[in-house]
């Protein structure tokens, strides 16, 4: 058996200190390459889980005896019971009905609306122009979702959306909190502000699905493909109520994520200006002026490589947790049934066990032949195994794709004196809004205002 390295901390100060800055005790961990961290605070027991082949064993070998962890269950009221939060037989079922919608042909025809969109949006900008870009990118993944998997229109709805998906985050922040899950009149308190936040949500796709309902012949996307299904239940169709949480899940999840990987994407290039000319260079390479195509994401390999890179350094999905179902050894570490399992992308992407200058912004890594090399779990952003995010290719063509057609015609500049640091909640959002200033890149330049 392999040898692990195992530390634990004991007493509810040090619960209390993970809670408080989850991401510092994340770096401890990865620079110095422990394994298995466990905290005991009463009777509760966390395991963080860092290492390649234990990631793998939770998540893929020995799924079947894990659940999600208490937080996504406690998010119920927000996100119901679709493919985040359900489990067993009804998370394959629901998976299996999703899955059609994010077959490559479909990626194909996403691709040219992103396409679209971006273009359309970075045209709405004018040189010498300030923007908020994680506030430019939500707006425009935003967009992308509603017509892409919904065929909807959203834009007059963007910033009614955005807010309530802040307020999304908040209220699973609040159900997450040990102080209000030790309290069960707060917890109900909580469960009732995340049902007001998910009300704003549904009366937006509520008429998205009625409408599909009222015209199945206009609608060729990811949400008739979910109305139309049949399977062994025979009831033709997914209930209304399953129907609403997996539209909701995928609504959240497909432009939350996207959105700030973009966003920090934006953040490293403008701190790399040697990246950058190269990313201008492969573009002007391989696009030739034109707009680029759902082939041209794979010929597009650096601005590929500086997405991931961006995800390696700031993953959205910055933690992972999953509760053993019956006791479990964790290489020699015994986990007794009810413990709490955490893994975290952002640690592992950080471990200089597995990663040549961690902390640095080194796009050209994924190109090194040594790559082939690392273990296959040191680089998890989308999870693993059979819960592995559904979207993983869908996000990562619209990556591609929006950093191409944006820095195609657009410079980012940070504006100086801003505090820029990530704040961990359901993803790995920037704590304040990022500012830059706009430099337009083509002959036609227009004077900034």
């Amino acid at each position: 058996m392999a040898e692990y390295r195992t530390e634990s901390l004991r007493g509810i100060r040090e619960f209390l200190r993970f809670r408080k800055s989850p991401l510092t005790l994340l770096h401890n961990i990865a620079s110095r390459g422990v394994d298995v961290v466990q905290i005991t605070a009463g009777k509760r027991q966390i395991f963080f889980v860092n290492h390649p082949n234990l990631v793998r064993d939770v998540l893929v070998t020995h799924d079947w005896n894990f659940i999600k962890g208490p937080g996504l269950r406690a998010s119920k009221p927000l996100f119901g019971s679709g493919l985040l939060t359900s489990e067993g037989e009804l998370h394959r079922r629901q998976r299996r009905l999703a899955q059609p919608a994010f077959h490559s042909a479909r990626l194909a025809e996403y691709a040219r609306e992103i396409v679209e969109l971006g273009t359309a949006a970075s045209q709405g900008w004018s040189n010498g122009q300030e923007v908020a870009v994680d506030r430019e990118m939500m707006q425009l993944t935003l967009q992308i979702v509603g017509r892409t998997l919904f065929t909807a229109d959203v834009l007059h709805e963007a910033k009614d959306i955005g807010d309530a998906v802040t307020g999304a985050l908040h209220h699973f922040r609040q159900l997450n909190s040990p102080f209000i899950q030790a309290a069960q009149f707060l917890r109900r308190w909580a469960s009732a502000r995340a049902r007001r936040s998910r009300v704003r949500f549904e009366d937006l796709l509520s008429r998205i699905i009625a409408d599909h309902r009222a015209h199945p012949e206009r609608y060729n996307d990811m949400l008739s493909l979910l109305m139309a299904s049949d399977d062994e239940t025979g009831t033709g169709y997914m209930s209304d109520e399953l129907l609403l949480d997996e539209a909701l899940t995928i609504f959240l999840a497909g432009h939350e994520t996207t959105a700030n990987a973009l966003t920090w994407s934006w953040y490293l290039l403008a701190q790399h200006p040697e990246v950058e000319e190269k990313l201008y260079e492969e573009i002007e390479d391989v696009l030739q002026g034109k707009q680029p195509t759902p082939e041209d994401v794979l010929k597009l390999r650096y601005t590929g490589e500086i997405f991931r890179e961006a995800l390696r350094l700031y993953p959205p999905a910055w933690i992972i947790g999953r509760e053993a179902v019956t006791g479990y050894r964790l290489g020699s570490t015994e986990v007794p049934a009810g413990s709490t399992l955490l893994m975290s992308p952002y640690a592992m992407h950080r471990d200089p066990r597995f990663w040549n200058s961690p902390e640095s912004f080194l796009p050209e890594r994924w190109a090194d032949p040594l790559a082939a090399n690392r273990p296959k779990f040191a680089f998890f952003p989308f999870g693993a195994g059979t819960r592995v995010c559904i979207g993983e290719h869908f996000a990562i063509s619209e990556g591609v794709l929006l950093i191409a057609v944006i820095a195609q015609q657009w410079r980012l500049h940070l504006v100086p004196g801003q505090e820029i640091s990530p704040e961990p909640q359901i993803t790995l959002r920037p704590r304040r809004s990022i500012h830059m200033r706009l430099e337009k890149r083509l002959e036609d330049r227009k004077p900034a205002h």
